[in-house]
């Protein structure tokens, strides 16, 4: 539909500290054209088609700010949830899935939770054929209806190991150190080698980029992965081609233990001094940061990302989410493929970034308005290209959730009760009846949609069984684990 009316019950915008009650939206070639009662937007377009099933809530759709395509938890294929460190030594028991398969089931999982953008960070089945890989992804997402934030990696240190990774290796029995060592490749690829590839994404891909379908960003996979050679040389490429740049970083105290013992000091003020720190690069995780390092942050303009239900399954930690908020720091919510129940459930991981940080006791509250504005209006800072701006107003980009606003308030709830409230304390993606991403309803409560949804469930699971059939043999990691363990065990 080029031209089409949105009714709302209640219309929250992702800018104000309250709802308005029964407001029209005018969405018109993916835009909002207008903002106002029912009765005048229709008198002014009376062809226009009205979406008035419900009573509806409508916000902002979500932002998922750190996500990597999977379609399939590892648990699912005996990885199961542990410490950072030692479940990375798991993952090589993970199927080759084709990309587009996985980005296309978990892109409709999103959008019927009502996300309209994910930042895609990219783990790839063969490095060389990660450019293909990457168009993949964002064709997979595009058909699921959800806008991409594609995050091609590149590190160049520190593989399986952070620091004293010889001394590790000694440590090893004969049966599990050639292997091991054999595993290691720090260096992929080149730091000229990398940027033509992300210039050879982005040419793939300029079609859906003007359109407003994707974004790419540089993608240094980690803070301990990347050397500060490799950052720097983004951040130059980065500030010429308008670029931003995403990482994870301090996500666990071994990685906040790398930076002690490697400059004496944290991650956030080494970058500081060093220059890499601004309003260009986002962090994922941002466990392990002190008041200094937040004030940093906060002084530079980079943005954060909070992912609560991944930092809990993999003994990672809590994000300082009290203090990000006293300080106005931007910062995002991202599944990371680790919602609790493996199902991409967005609107319960906005209920764990509220409830899970390291305050406790009375002063442990956090502001639920906060933390809404975290999954739309501070989360669309992780991008510069306003894919999703995070708000409803005229002139925006037309991505919106709706809400049924009687669920909120079943089986009983006082009328005078926030409806925003209701949605952090207990709305799922069962609330959830329809996602607008790009003016295109790109989810509804239908049957057109649902029957989409078990397409992708049968390619993806399809894919899985051929990929098995030539692959069936089983990994154990155990042993190897256990060192690891041994490793790292006396940094507290």
């Amino acid at each position: 539909m080029d031209k089409y009316i949105v009714k709302s019950k209640y219309l929250w915008n992702g800018i104000d500290d309250k709802v308005s009650i029964d407001r029209a939206i005018l969405i018109e070639n993916g835009k909002i054209a207008s903002i106002d009662t029912l009765d005048k937007i229709k008198a002014e377009n009376p062809s226009a088609k009205v979406i008035a099933g419900k009573d509806y809530l409508v916000l902002p759709a979500f932002i998922d700010a750190h996500d990597h395509g999977r379609g399939v938890s590892p648990v699912a294929f005996g990885a199961f949830d542990r410490a950072l460190e030692l479940w990375l030594q798991d993952l090589n028991k993970l199927p080759c899935i084709p990309h587009y398969d996985a980005c296309y089931y978990d892109g409709i999982r999103l959008v019927s939770s009502g996300v309209a953008t994910v930042l895609h960070s990219h783990n790839p089945n063969s490095f060389s054929n990660i450019r293909q890989e990457m168009v993949d992804s964002a064709h997979g997402y595009k058909d699921a209806g959800i806008r991409s934030i594609l995050c091609p990696l590149y590190l160049d240190q520190n593989k399986r190991i952070y620091y004293n990774r010889d001394q590790f290796l000694t440590e090893l029995p004969d049966s599990i150190r050639e292997p091991f060592a054999k595993g290691i490749k720090d260096k992929i690829m080149t730091m000229d080698e990398y940027l033509r590839l992300v210039e050879g994404i982005v040419s793939d891909l300029k079609d859906e980029i003007a359109k407003g379908w994707c974004e790419v960003q540089l993608h240094p996979n980690g803070g301990q992965w990347c050397s500060d050679e490799a950052l720097l040389e983004m951040k130059s490429y980065a500030l010429e081609h308008n670029m931003n740049i995403h990482l994870h970083l301090l996500e666990t105290k071994y990685q906040k233990e790398y930076a002690m013992r490697t400059w004496g000091k944290n991650f956030i003020k080494h970058y500081n001094d060093i220059g890499f720190l601004g309003p260009w690069v986002s962090f994922a995780h941002s466990v392990y940061m002190d008041d200094e390092d937040l004030a940093l942050v906060k002084q530079s303009g980079a943005v954060l990302v909070n992912n609560p239900s991944s930092n809990l399954r993999l003994r990672s930690g809590s994000f300082r989410i009290n203090k990000v908020h006293e300080l106005g720091i931007n910062a995002g919510i991202g599944l990371d493929g680790c919602a609790y129940d493996d199902d991409q459930d967005y609107l319960r991981e906005i209920r764990t970034a509220w409830l899970n940080n390291t305050v406790t006791g009375v002063n442990g509250g956090v502001d639920y308005m906060k933390v809404l504005r975290m999954a739309t209006s501070m989360g669309a800072k992780i991008e510069r290209r306003k894919l999703s701006e995070g708000i409803i107003d005229v002139g925006a980009n037309a991505d919106l959730t709706l809400i049924d606003a009687n669920k909120l308030y079943k089986p009983y709830a006082d009328s005078y009760i926030d409806p925003l409230a209701l949605l952090v304390q207990k709305a799922t993606r069962d609330y959830v009846e329809m996602t607008i991403v790009n003016g295109n309803i790109s989810w509804s409560k239908d049957n057109e949609h649902f029957a989409k949804e078990e397409e992708a469930e049968t390619l993806l699971r399809s894919s899985i069984i051929a990929w098995r059939s030539q692959h069936s043999e089983r990994r154990d990691n155990e042993l190897l684990i256990s060192y690891v363990k041994d490793f790292y065990k006396d940094v507290e």
